[in-house]
C-alpha cells in the first residue's frame, strides 16, 4: 500500500532526441539520476518542464537521495518525467528496464493496463510494455499469506480494528482498476460504504488511523478512502491528515496528493502536480506558495 501511493502520474508526450545529453547506464542509473538536473529546451513548454521537474524533485526526496532506496514507484515516476522532458529513446528504455525489473512491478503493469495500453505517451516503449504485460499475466502475483492474527500480535494491535481496516483496504481497490461502467458503479458503492466506516472509526478513536493503531501495512488506508471521497470529506479531514503527517503517522507524499485532489476538484488547479488525467492545471507560483505555507510544507 505504501509504495503504491507514491505513484505521481504525469500527462506527457514522447520523443527521440536527448533532453540534455546525459546518457544513463543501467548499472549506474540511480547514482546518475541523483545528480541529474534537467534543462529546458525549445521543444518543452515551461509548464511541462516545471511539472516534470517537480516529479523528479519529489522522487529524489522519496528516495532520501540514496541510491539504495529506489523502488518500482520511483522508476515509474522517473519514466513519466523523462517522457515529458523528451529524453532520448535510450534513456527512456533504460528507466523502463529498471522499472520492469524492480520487485513488484507486475502489480503496476496489471493495475494500469487499460490506461497504459491506450495512452500514446507510452508508444516509445509499447512493444516492451506489452511483452512485460504478457509475462505478468502468465505469472500471477503471489505473496506470502498474510495472517492478520500474527500481524496484530507482533505489533500489539487491536485485531477487531485491523480486521475492519483490512476489509476497507480490500474494498477500496476491488474494482478501482476496472474500466467498465458496471464496475465503476460498484466501486462507488464500496467507496460510500468505506467513507461511512472511516467516519465512524474516527468518531470512536478521535484520531487518524495510522501506524500506531493499525500498523505500517495499513497506515495509508484511511487516507486512501478520503482521497477517493468528495471535497466535503476531504475538507473535513485535511487538518487531521496534516496532524498525522506531523506526528509521523503518515508520509507527506499522500498528504500532497490529497491537497492536489481537493484543490483540483474544488478550484480546478493543483499544487504539487500529482493528479494527472483529471484536467487540473498547475497553480501559479503565488498560489502554490500560499497553499504550501498554509499546510506547512516546504
Amino acid at each position: 500500500m505504501k509504495n503504491y501511493i507514491f505513484l505521481l502520474f504525469t500527462i506527457s508526450i514522447f520523443f527521440c532526441n536527448s533532453q540534455n545529453g546525459t546518457e544513463f547506464e543501467y548499472n549506474n542509473f540511480e547514482n546518475q539520476f541523483l545528480s541529474y538536473e534537467p534543462t529546458q529546451n525549445s521543444q518543452i513548454s515551461k509548464k511541462d518542464f516545471d511539472y516534470a521537474s517537480m516529479i523528479l524533485k519529489n522522487t529524489k526526496s522519496a528516495t532520501k537521495n540514496n541510491s539504495e532506496n529506489f523502488n518500482r514507484a520511483d522508476y515509474f515516476n522517473i519514466l513519466s518525467a523523462f517522457l515529458t522532458l523528451k529524453e532520448s529513446k535510450k534513456n527512456i528504455k533504460t528507466v523502463f528496464e529498471k522499472f520492469k525489473n524492480a520487485d513488484g512491478s507486475c502489480e503496476y503493469v496489471l493495475a494500469f493496463e487499460n490506461s497504459i495500453k491506450t495512452n500514446p505517451k507510452y508508444d516509445i516503449i509499447r512493444a516492451d510494455y506489452l511483452e512485460k504485460l504478457k509475462e505478468c499475466k502468465s505469472n500471477p502475483i503471489t505473496e506470502d499469506k498474510f495472517i492478520i492474527e500474527e500481524y496484530c500480535k507482533s505489533n500489539s494491535l487491536d485485531i477487531d480494528l485491523v480486521q475492519k481496516i483490512n476489509q476497507v483496504n480490500i474494498d477500496d481497490q476491488k474494482y478501482r482498476s476496472e474500466s467498465s461502467k458496471e464496475y465503476k458503479i460498484e466501486q462507488r458503492k464500496l467507496d460510500k460504504k468505506n467513507q461511512q466506516i472511516i467516519n465512524s472509526l474516527y468518531r470512536k478513536h478521535k484520531t487518524y488511523l495510522g501506524e500506531k493503531l493499525v500498523g505500517e501495512k495499513f497506515e495509508s488506508v484511511m487516507w486512501a478512502v478520503i482521497q477517493h471521497s468528495n471535497t466535503e470529506m476531504m475538507a473535513k479531514y485535511l487538518p487531521i491528515i496534516q496532524k498525522a503527517v506531523k506526528e509521523k503517522e503518515l508520509d507527506i507524499v499522500p498528504f500532497k496528493m490529497l491537497i492536489d485532489r481537493f484543490y483540483g476538484l474544488k478550484y480546478g488547479y493543483q499544487i504539487f502536480g500529482s493528479q494527472s488525467g483529471f484536467g487540473f492545471e498547475l497553480a501559479d507560483d503565488e498560489k502554490r506558495k500560499e497553499i504550501k505555507l498554509k499546510y506547512g510544507i516546504e
